[in-house]
């Protein structure tokens, strides 16, 4: 190691020392400040083998970059905006706002967080929008999975297919995700900060309820408080640069920080399983060699339209799985009790109605010949399209991936909060006024502004409302479809009674918990 890195070391264990107050060496530095980058990253100029990437990488859950990887995509040379503008332009795309420059999500011409490809490519260089989205189907031919992904249990692995674009730069908080990811970055350049997992007790992660497998990190990675977050200092980390035409394996769950820098940022990120074993029966037969991500399988596509379905558990292990091992457990199989009595185990939160109904349509979707009961041959003989209709009745909807995300992104309580603070202003409140200040204090569409306003005033054909017929009845009607969306919330209390019936109920089925992710590690 370097003398001067050493030093700082040494600094980062003893601290400096101003008058009376030790601080801490990295104390509110950027991430990493606190030591020098030590645990390594493998870097290949070729793609191992898949069983080499099963023993060496993901069996470990130890990233890899993989040098020059996307260069063969098709997409790599051909995706300019030019190119994208004219042969994807109408198709869809998800939007997300910088973090350190706006609170609110950028608004696209289909919405709050909804865009067109052409015109987000029309407005992105002045804008704090970037694209964070499925990948719609009809670009998969142009993009080549690594030949790592091409047998085994890999091939039919794949979860999800996600893409990455933004202008001038970008930074992300500290974060993980759920499933394991090759990433590959085809204009611009990204510096990656990695943590593993074991150092996640470390970390200040905030607080979600324990069945999120995701999760980030309160530290302000600009300038980390090493006061606030002493733990910090005790953390591991790697750095290093992906440029354009590299990819990089990031294992499930493993803590990462980016920077993007560059004019443009464009990636796609293939997701795959959480995978505990992997089968290499056909590795032999199959063909290991760069293939077109439309002949494989994704559990959760999209045609880059309508509802998208980001963020779902994969269809194997996070369903058929677990459908499995409850049907071969249970005396009576899989029934619609069974799937309520999980569902209230699950989700607290909720009350019996809302849990029933979810159940009686997830059960429909399942019992595809009206048997009442499933045995564990049922569950095992089951596509993926079934599945896909179980899950999307069993969670719980993201409202970002639905057409109708603003009900559940502006809140009913500050939408009529703004509309009695305009009418005691001034006696009364006329549409323009409430829709300029629904835009701009609560970062609305004109369009849920208009729908808002028309319900305040329906039946009648006018532009104002006197403050004193705003009545509750007539402020809650006008906010209904806003009001039936809020969702209860899971209380650490709920969260803390949740795992100790989690864990009772795994015992007696004998299941895996595929969303666990702590780990206990001496050398912490």
């Amino acid at each position: 190691m370097d003398p001067v890195w050493k030093f700082v070391v040494l600094l980062a264990v003893c601290g400096s020392v101003t008058g009376d107050s030790v601080i801490p060496v990295g104390h509110l530095q950027p991430l990493g400040g606190h030591r020098p980058p030590d645990v390594p990253i493998d870097e290949l100029h070729t793609i191992p083998h898949p069983r080499e990437f099963w023993d060496k990488y993901v069996k470990h859950e130890k990233a890899v970059i993989l040098r020059g990887a996307a260069k063969n995509s098709p997409s790599f040379t051909l995706w300019t905006d030019k190119y994208l503008k004219d042969k994807y332009g109408k198709l869809e795309v998800r939007l997300e706002g910088k973090r350190e420059k706006h609170s609110w999500l950028p608004i696209g011409v289909k919405g709050i967080g909804r865009d067109t490809i052409e015109h987000f490519l029309d407005t992105y260089h002045d804008s704090d929008a970037y694209i964070v989205s499925q990948l719609p189907t009809d670009m998969y031919h142009e993009v080549l999975v690594q030949p790592c992904l091409t047998c085994g249990s890999f091939r039919n692995s794949l979860v999800e297919i996600d893409l990455w674009m933004s202008s001038n730069g970008g930074s992300s908080i500290l974060h993980k995700d759920a499933f394991n990811a090759i990433n590959c970055l085809y204009n611009g350049t990204k510096h990656w900060k990695l943590i593993e997992r074991k150092y996640e007790p470390l970390l200040h992660k905030a607080w979600e309820p324990s069945r999120e497998i995701g999760g980030y990190s309160e530290v302000n990675v600009h300038k980390v408080d090493l006061l606030k977050h002493p733990n910090m200092a005790k953390v591991r980390w790697s750095n290093f640069t992906i440029h354009a035409g590299d990819c990089l394996y990031l294992p499930k769950s493993y803590w990462h920080q980016v920077e993007s820098v560059g004019d443009v940022n464009l990636a796609v990120a293939l997701l795959f399983a959480r995978l505990e074993e992997f089968d290499d029966s056909d590795c032999d037969t199959q063909k290991v060699e760069y293939t077109p991500l439309s002949d494989f399988q994704v559990m959760w596509d999209w045609p880059g339209f309508g509802n998208m379905t980001m963020g779902h558990l994969d269809l194997e292990m996070g369903a058929r799985d677990q459908l499995y091992e409850m049907a071969e457990d249970s005396e009576e199989g899989l029934t619609q009790d069974f799937i309520f009595q999980l569902l209230k185990l699950e989700l607290p939160e909720y009350d019996d109605e809302f849990l029933l109904g979810k159940a009686e349509r997830g059960f429909a979707a399942l019992d595809v010949n009206s048997k009442g009961s499933l045995d564990s041959d049922d569950i095992k003989a089951l596509d993926w399209d079934t599945l896909r209709a179980f899950m999307l009745e069993y969670e719980n909807q993201e409202p970002s991936n639905t057409e109708l995300f603003e009900y559940s992104y502006t809140m009913p309580h500050e939408i009529m909060k703004v509309m009695l603070k305009l009418a005691k202003k001034n006696g009364q409140l006329t549409r323009s006024d409430f829709i300029h200040a629904y835009m701009t204090q609560l970062g609305g569409t004109e369009k849920f502004g208009t729908e808002i306003f028309d319900r305040l005033v329906e039946g009648q054909d006018r532009d104002m409302i006197k403050a004193q017929d705003l009545t509750v009845e007539i402020l809650q009607h006008a906010v209904e479809n806003w009001l039936i969306r809020i969702k209860p919330a899971m209380t650490p209390e709920m969260d803390e009674e949740y795992q100790e019936k989690m864990k009772e109920f795994e015992r007696w089925i004998g299941l895996i918990n595929v969303a666990v992710d702590a780990q206990t590690h001496t050398e912490l």
